[in-house]
């Protein structure tokens, strides 16, 4: 009798169809719009089935369609032999290329990265004159500010647009560029330690240093960058790949830093002296002048929110810099015609013209041939539901009214992955957007991220689960973006185009928020400050503290709980306030003691004083009495011998 070989096993089969497309675990993640995390775990049996959207999402990242597609869901929920799937797949022939794996040309609400370049339509125009402004920058100090309003497509300009024409071709005052080391990151909540994360590795030196230099020398940050920048790539020996060769190997590069999302320093960070702290250093790095040509080490492009503007002019390094900058502005009827239609052609399909003439139409501002600039975000995810909900080659009329519009698309998506979880999950659910929404001290409401730990902080085991079902669910409909560790909402658009976070979940707990928030940073500031208590709380900041972790204790489905950070932070903060007041009772309690002292004191005094006063008035009236009584006997004397005296 021949023994068979092991049945294949659906984690089995994911890694030989990964492998047949030629992608990683993180690429077919990035494909799908789910987390690595769920690739891995799915590919090494931790979960032996897959959720059936996850499924779908995975089906159509692999090239599978049709029957194959069909097969390779009903296998991940365990229900038909991995086997044959594979059977499928083989008899439908080559599977297509990189043009299918995206499952869909539409980024929907996240940014276009630099591997989402070749996607990426519509902003040729734009892309070219921030590098014309980036060249020009090469002469003198090199800081640019780029701006626009929210959902304008800021972030995806400098990371899809900008970034890999410089990777290209350089810039056109300096095509030796192509070269230069490249860091993009945004401020997150301590500023200071993400800068020093990021370029430390390129300089060759310990972050935690550096992290040190740049809270006791900002200006520092300068030859930190200067090292970065000799950390630069050498040719490929023997080919080319295309970029330009070092023209000039005596001529120093510079670091080139990409601070994208720069509205977190005020969103995120609250305190000063870190944001202070962190625009010195960048302006350093761009304006100061080391090595033989006093050349500046750093090229630096802030990418901000037009309503941060004047925030960032507060700063004297950054005034002159909003003054010059670079405004990304709505884009043209043409511009957004090619962001409508060029994706699904290089897909090889097509977007009906109909469709392209409505959408035109509904993203008009009312001006003729005028353009929202923040529509785009939403116009990405109504086009990106419309693809995956379409029924033929090309993407109609009734495919887009199917997802529900450019008005409908992002509620229904969100509303459609939260109706398909459990009531616990849901609860989590609430919990999860709650802590990804950052609020400001003025109100303010932006996407915030957090860790997956952080999330999970405090739950019980079934409680994580939830969790991480609602981060896969919300991922799947390109909502929640998922990285390595970390979480965040796709797109701020969200906060306002969900009713249910905007009209419920945020409205009921904004003041709370705002109070939390506030409290986060602290505590993490303090923390990090090797608990200092010059930034505990007393008074009414600790009150509203204290009022708002009661609120959120006694109201777990409606706020994520307080973390580990937090408690210990209001805890500490507490007994220090405490032992304040029984300080100030101490002081004043002796102020007292001596008060009443010194009245008794006095009062024995005043009381000694009239009684010494009584008795010398006695005294002088008896001594009266006396003397009165001793002249009448002297008076009776002299009358008796002395007659005319007497008288």
């Amino acid at each position: 009798m021949v023994t068979g070989q092991p049945a294949l096993s659906f984690a089995g089969l994911l890694r030989q169809l990964r492998t047949e497309a030629k992608l990683t675990q993180e690429e077919l993640a990035a494909a799908a719009g789910v987390s690595p995390r769920s690739v891995s775990n799915l590919e090494r049996g931790i979960n032996r089935t897959a959720h059936k959207d996850t499924a779908v999402l995975l089906a159509g990242a692999l090239g599978l369609t049709g029957p194959a597609a069909d097969l390779f869901v009903a296998a991940a929920r365990g229900n038909v032999p991995a086997a044959q799937v594979l059977a499928a797949a083989k008899s439908a022939g080559p599977r297509p290329g990189a043009v299918a794996v995206a499952g869909s040309p539409y980024r929907g609400l996240a940014v276009f990265g630099e591997q989402d370049a070749g996607w990426f339509f519509g902003r040729e125009a734009a892309a070219a004159a921030v590098l014309d402004r980036m060249s020009a920058l090469l002469a003198g100090a090199g800081l640019l500010v780029v701006s626009g309003a929210s959902g304008a497509g800021k972030s995806s300009l400098l990371r899809a647009g900008v970034l890999p024409r410089i990777r290209a071709g350089g810039l056109a005052a300096a095509p030796a560029a192509a070269w230069w080391p490249c860091v993009v990151f945004t401020p997150t909540r301590a500023p200071l330690d993400e800068l020093a994360l990021r370029v430390a590795p390129l300089a060759g030196a310990d972050a935690a240093a550096v992290r040190r230099g740049l809270a006791a020398d900002p200006g520092g940050f300068a030859l930190t960058a200067r090292q970065a920048a000799r950390a630069g790539p050498p040719g490929p020996a023997g080919k080319s790949d295309g970029r330009p060769a070092r023209l000039d190997e005596r001529r120093p590069g510079r670091l080139l830093l990409v601070v994208d999302q720069f509205e977190e320093l005020f969103t995120q960070c609250d305190q000063d002296g870190q944001r202070r702290a962190f625009i010195a250093a960048l302006h350093a790095a761009a304006t100061a002048g080391h090595g033989p040509d006093k050349a500046p080490a750093a090229l630096v492009v802030l990418g901000v929110r037009a309503d941060f503007e004047a925030r960032c002019a507060d700063y004297p390094q950054l005034a002159g810099p909003v003054q010059d900058r670079y405004l990304v502005t709505a884009m043209t009827g043409r511009q957004l015609r090619m962001a409508i239609t060029e994706p699904a052609k290089k897909a090889g399909s097509a977007v009906d013209d109909d469709l392209t003439g409505l959408l035109l139409a509904e993203v008009r501002n009312g001006q003729p041939g005028t353009f929202g600039a923040g529509v785009l975000p939403l116009l990405s995810h109504a086009l990106d539901q419309s693809w995956r909900s379409r029924t033929g080659q090309a993407v109609t009329l009734a495919d887009y009214e199917r997802a529900g519009g450019i008005d409908g698309a992002v509620a229904a998506s969100a509303q459609r992955a939260y109706e398909r979880l459990t009531p616990g999950q849901q609860a989590a659910a609430r919990q999860v957007f709650t802590r990804l929404t950052a609020t400001s001290a003025e109100g303010v409401d932006t996407a915030d991220r957090a860790t997956r730990a952080e999330l999970a902080e405090g739950k019980s085991p079934a409680e994580v689960r939830d969790v991480e079902a609602v981060l896969e669910a919300f991922a799947a409909e390109r909502l929640l973006t998922l990285a390595a560790g970390t979480v965040e909402l796709s797109h701020e658009a969200l906060l306002t185009a969900w009713p249910l976070l905007r009209d419920s979940w945020l409205a009921d707990t904004h003041a709370d928020r705002i109070v939390r928030s506030r409290l986060r940073t602290t505590a993490a500031e303090w923390a990090r400050q090797s608990r200092d208590s010059s930034y505990l709380y007393s008074g009414s900041l600790l009150q509203a503290a204290t009022d708002t972790a009661a609120r959120i204790g006694a109201n777990p489905a409606r706020h994520p709980p307080l973390g580990q950070t937090e408690r210990d932070f209001l805890h500490v903060s507490s007994g220090a306030h405490r032992r304040t007041v029984r300080r100030r009772q101490a002081v004043i309690a002796g102020l007292l003691a001596l008060t009443l002292t010194a009245l008794t004191a006095a009062g024995i005094a005043a009381r000694n004083a009239a009684t010494a006063a009584r008795n010398a008035a006695s005294a002088s009236h008896q001594h009266a009495i006396a003397l009165s009584r001793q002249l009448a006997a002297e008076s009776l004397n002299i009358d008796g011998t002395q007659p005319v005296t007497a008288r």
